[in-house]
């Protein structure tokens, strides 16, 4: 299937023309013949639409400049001189610390205490150190009471209670 190209009228040729010279005054002539061809009219407005955009003015030398002031913008690396110093640094601070150490050490080792300290002697037996708990002699006798009988039980009530009317004087 081929396509076929609607030929142009000769009207419709002189109306784009006049539109190509001077798109807002194409004469009367094209103005009356847009009037009834709509497809002349919106060639019109299709080609008023169009923006003229002018070339645009570079000043002059600008594209020669422009390498060094883009190499200008970048950061600058460190030279070999600012390493040097650094490293400089730290040789003398790893020196100092090396010898601080030694002699912290030196001394350390060379020092003599002022005061010895002397420990009192151990006590020989725990027993001494200990005093005297009560009641730790009659737990058995304590462990008894729970089994006595009732009248076993009121039989010591009364007898202790004698005693310490004794102890009291």
């Amino acid at each position: 299937m081929s396509h076929d190209i609607l030929p142009i009228s000769e009207r419709c040729t002189r109306t784009l023309a006049a539109v190509e010279a001077d798109p807002l005054e194409p004469g009367a002539d094209a103005e009356l013949h847009m009037k009834t061809c709509t497809a002349c009219a919106e060639a019109r407005v299709i080609y008023l639409a169009q923006e003229d955009t002018p070339d645009v003015l570079v000043p002059a030398g600008y594209f020669d400049r422009l390498p060094g002031r883009v190499v200008g913008k970048l950061p600058v690396r460190p030279s070999l001189a600012h390493h040097a110093r650094g490293l400089f640094w730290a040789a003398a601070a790893a020196l100092l610390m090396a010898v601080g150490a030694g002699a912290f050490w030196a001394g350390r080792a060379n020092r003599t205490p002022l005061v010895e300290a002397t420990m009192p002697k151990p006590p020989d037996t725990v027993e001494v150190m200990v005093p005297e708990a009560p009641f730790h002699d009659r737990d058995e006798e304590a462990a008894q009471l729970q089994s006595l009988s009732p009248e076993e039980m009121k039989a010591l009530l009364e007898r202790l209670d004698r005693q310490p009317a004794a102890t009291k004087r």
